[in-house]
């Protein structure tokens, strides 16, 4: 949150202009939720500008919260992208996490390997699971604003991304190989 956050409100609701301080704080990561949460890149762009007009047109009726006008901007971002989503009805895996520079590293490699194993199996999730985990894990959001923005408790929030985790758990357990788990059952050996 900014420090002048909530005068620049006030001002925005005065003088459309003043938006733009608010837009260039939260952009990125408004931008950032919506492309992990679409899996795609053109669709986030689309998201994001809705999110930024509603909220430039909603700007009035925006009553001020203790964490800032931040968990209002995820939950419109949110609704839109839910909205998209569900006119699709389908998932496109592509990357969240975007074009990164090969490395020829074992290290680098695996680290490929686990993202992209977890891309996967969040993609293999329901829309509702993969936005809490992306909200809580990806975004960093305290558990209290994520609950802001889903419009639900606290307490609701962790029964929920305890469900999600264990839905994804699920989904890399299948993805593993079957001699990866064989081999993790494998006691090591003393000799």
């Amino acid at each position: 949150m900014l420090d002048n956050e909530k005068w620049l409100v006030e001002q925005a609701r005065q003088n459309p202009a003043a938006f733009g301080a608010l837009y260039d704080h939260y952009v990125d990561r408004i931008f950032a939720y919506t492309a992990r949460l679409m899996q795609d890149e053109a669709a986030a762009q689309d998201v994001t500008a809705v999110t930024f007009e509603k909220a430039l047109k909603q700007i009035r009726q925006y009553q001020w919260q203790a964490h800032g006008i931040g968990p209002w901007l995820y939950r419109i971002a949110r609704n839109e992208a839910m909205s998209k989503l569900r006119r699709q009805k389908w998932l496109s895996p592509k990357s969240w996490f975007g074009a990164t520079e090969m490395r020829v590293t074992e290290t680098a490699v695996q680290s490929r390997q686990t993202r992209q194993t977890i891309h996967h199996a969040l993609a293999r999730l329901r829309p509702q699971d993969r936005d809490i985990i992306v909200l809580r894990y990806l975004e960093e959001l305290p558990s209290d604003e994520v609950a802001e923005i889903l419009a639900c408790s606290t307490s609701n929030v962790y029964v929920r991304l305890h469900r999600a985790l264990d839905r994804l758990r699920a989904e890399l357990e299948s993805e593993q190989p079957v001699s990866t788990k064989e081999f993790m059952n494998v006691a090591p050996s003393n000799e």
